[in-house]
């Protein structure tokens, strides 16, 4: 009878004990979850984070709202929306980056420069915690240097730090009241404040796997994980978007001074021809990525060895005796030189400065014609080995942002 009482009592202990420990699977699975992405974090007071966290999320994106209707008159989760786009689409774009969103690619540096940047701060901030969600708190670093604004940008900075930090997404969010100097040649100031927004990439200790750069743009969340899919799935060392402007009452493309196709010549404002490239060109219209030599176009995905180690590189001025070109179109041939040459632009990925721009960019004629996106073979970038020389505008005057209209044929 003993034996039977004993088990009796250990045929009920056993489901009990395995009840036990799948319970304490799923609380500590789900706590890791909620830990790395913010929810809450074990300090000496217990479980603090999460309801002051979330409290701080809301209070932010309420202050964003009011801040971005009293500019733009409209709510600043419009843009970004997916209510435009139909449930293939959405669906497509869940499986498209299921393999980014759980760990297909490493930590990531993102670096913004920012000057009177009131108009595009609300929607950048909105979009950046996206982003740190989606890819898990603890695999984002985001760096913002700012300067000489006068308008609100310190006061969403502000806002913005105060929000990250109670989120614990490691930043660093530096202002400064120092405007550009007089008489200082253009790039040559744009080197130094771009290298201060790289400054925690160095001194954090932390190795990153890309870098993301991002110019005073409208965006989303998705153009940046396209960035990062086409990146991973291209294995490049240099990945942008199309950054567009309007153009005689339609889209153009901008970045025409720093980007060049696989002929070394510059890319053209009109986007149905683009370049004189054949492979570019007919890639271009298909809303397929294809190779440049040099590309930025506000925002550009970075392989972080480009900028790690003892010999990384930095944006910089050119050197005496060579032609004066952009800090980016530097980068680029110093990267060339070195042997990193998968550089592409993203059709997919296009990027606005301005509302105009941006309204155009959600009008159905201007979504991309290959929706929903379904044939990665299609996508495949065959590589090239490019051109030996590329053509440079020189910006020569201190006192001017303009550049030359000579062409110059530099050797890369």
């Amino acid at each position: 009878m003993r034996f039977r009482i004993r088990l009796t009592s250990l045929r009920i202990k056993i489901p009990l004990l395995m009840a036990g420990l799948m319970l304490l699977t799923i609380v500590g699975t789900v706590g890791m979850y909620f830990l790395d992405y913010g929810f809450f974090s074990l300090t000496t007071n217990g479980w603090s984070r999460g309801e002051k966290a979330h409290k701080a999320r809301i209070a932010f994106e309420e202050y964003l709202q009011n801040v971005h209707h009293e500019i733009h008159k409209e709510d600043v989760h419009e843009f970004c929306s997916q209510k435009s786009f139909d449930k293939a689409f959405i669906t497509s774009t869940e499986q498209r980056y299921e393999n980014i969103t759980t760990g297909g690619i490493g930590p990531v540096f993102i670096a913004a420069n920012l000057y009177n940047s009131e108009n595009i701060l609300p929607n950048m901030a909105l979009q950046l915690l996206a982003l740190a969600d989606t890819l898990g708190h603890s695999r984002v670093f985001i760096s913002i240097y700012e300067n000489g604004s006068k308008d609100k940008t310190k006061e969403i900075l502000g806002q913005f730090n105060s929000t990250l930090n109670a989120l614990g997404i490691a930043h660093r969010i530096r202002t400064d009241e120092a405007r550009r100097p007089e008489h200082i040649h253009r790039i040559e100031y744009l080197a130094k404040v771009r290298n201060l927004a790289l400054e925690p990439l160095y001194s954090t200790g932390k190795k990153y796997d890309r870098v993301l750069f991002i110019n005073d743009i409208y965006f989303c969340m998705n153009d940046l994980l396209e960035l990062a899919y086409q990146s991973r799935a291209q294995s490049t060392h240099l990945t942008c978007a199309e950054d567009l402007i309007t153009f005689q009452g339609r889209l153009g493309f901008y970045d025409t001074w720093v980007s060049r196709d696989m002929r070394g010549d510059r890319v053209w404002i009109e986007l149905n021809r683009l370049s004189k490239d054949e492979i570019t060109q007919q890639a271009q219209l298909k809303n397929r990525p294809f190779q440049v030599q040099c590309c930025w176009n506000g925002v550009a995905l970075i392989d972080a060895q480009v900028f790690q180690g003892d010999d990384g590189l930095r944006f910089r001025r050119s050197a005496e005796g060579e032609c004066s070109a952009s800090e980016c179109s530097l980068l680029c041939n110093d990267m060339w030189k070195r042997g990193l040459r998968r550089a592409i632009i993203v059709p997919r990925v296009k990027v606005s400065y301005d509302m105009t721009t941006r309204k155009l960019l959600r009008e159905p004629v201007n979504f991309p014609a290959d929706l929903p996106y379904n044939t990665p073979e299609d996508e495949k970038v065959v590589f090239r080995s490019g051109p030996a020389k590329v053509v440079c505008n020189p910006l020569n005057g201190v006192d001017t942002d303009t550049p030359d209209k000579t062409k110059i044929y530099v050797n890369i």
